[in-house]
């Protein structure tokens, strides 16, 4: 039986107040002759730790191998994704650049047959232009010379006319000087039938003379008014000519004002130039640098030193549980 510290036996009072009451109970225990099976259940409990732990540092080492396999085995699968995403993302870009390249060269068929379509348009356009140009200057050419012939043909029938007009009136003029000389001849043979008949009579004296005076008067007043119907007659005449001139004038300067000027030459019609077309930039060859680097094998785990590790851990539960036991029977044989 354990003594307290006043030499009398310690009651469970004494041992659930002391600072260990296991140790107090398990002194108790062997003091009262339980030594023996104590030590042994020490043993065998450390044998059964010692076991537990091999046991389960055989089951941590599996798991550490196993757990690297596994984690080196996603690593290797991940490098495998990552390869293959990188080629495709590769293969995606170039298709991309391929597809852009036939964007922009089906752009630029469409803007050359645009072009190639607007300049033959402006051509057709250009040369319908041109046609309708040329015709009418053809026409103004052929109406300029039609009104060059008519003018000449006015002025033709002005000058015959003309001519006609001044043949009427100085033939109108011819005939009144032929008629003023007929009366100027039958006015003189009068007088001299008169005289002669006043010589006839034997009349003398001044009988005589004033028969011959009076003859000689009328034969005068018959000239003088022969005369004046001659001047009055050439004054017409001449007054027809000057009006006949005027009348040709007005009609020349008529048959002028009606000619149609020179047209000249028309303008040509502008000459269609090059329809413009659009530059496209092709995208630029993609480098190795436009890919990225490509993917690499990340860090490997080592599966004996994982298993190396877990039975480290192990040996150290195994020692530990060896000492436990040493320990505890120390503290119970009071070395502790």
């Amino acid at each position: 039986m354990m003594m307290n510290e006043f030499g009398t036996p310690m009651t469970d009072a004494d041992i659930n107040m002391s600072s260990n009451p296991a140790k107090a109970m398990l002194n108790e225990q062997l003091a009262t002759g339980m030594d023996t099976n104590i030590v042994g259940a020490l043993i065998g409990s450390a044998i059964i730790g010692t076991v537990g732990n091999v046991i389960a540092g055989n089951k941590a080492s599996s798991a550490a191998r196993d757990q690297a396999n596994m984690q080196n085995e996603a690593t290797q699968r991940q490098l495998e994704y990552d390869t293959e995403a990188w080629e495709m993302k590769k293969d995606q870009l170039l298709s991309q650049r391929d597809y852009l390249v036939q964007e922009i060269e089906l752009k630029a068929s469409q803007e050359g047959k645009n072009a190639a379509y607007r300049d033959a348009t402006n051509l057709k356009q250009y040369n319908y232009d041109l046609q309708i140009r040329n015709r009418q200057q053809a026409s103004n050419e052929a109406q300029f010379q039609r009104s060059n012939e008519i003018y000449a043909d006015q002025l033709t029938l002005n000058e015959q006319a003309h001519v006609r007009g001044r043949e009427q009136e100085l033939a109108k003029l011819a005939e009144l000087e032929q008629e003023s000389a007929y009366d100027a001849n039958e006015a003189y043979l009068e007088s001299l039938v008169n005289e002669g008949a006043v010589r006839a009579r034997g009349t003398t004296g001044r009988t005589a003379d004033k028969l011959a005076v009076t003859t000689a008067l009328q034969y005068g007043s018959k000239m003088a008014l022969l005369n004046a119907q001659m001047m009055n007659a050439q004054a017409n005449t001449d007054f027809a000519l000057e009006s006949i001139g005027r009348d040709r004038s007005a009609a020349d300067l008529r048959a002028y004002a009606a000619k149609m000027l020179d047209p000249g030459l028309l303008p040509m019609p502008i000459s269609p130039l090059p329809v413009p077309q659009a530059t496209f930039m092709y995208p630029r060859v993609y480098e190795d640098y436009d890919f990225g680097p490509k993917p690499v094998l990340g860090a490997m785990m080592s599966a004996s030193a994982a298993a190396s590790g877990a039975w480290a851990s192990s040996i150290s539960g195994i020692a530990g549980s060896i000492g436990g036991a040493f320990n505890s029977y120390a503290n119970f044989k009071g070395y502790g």
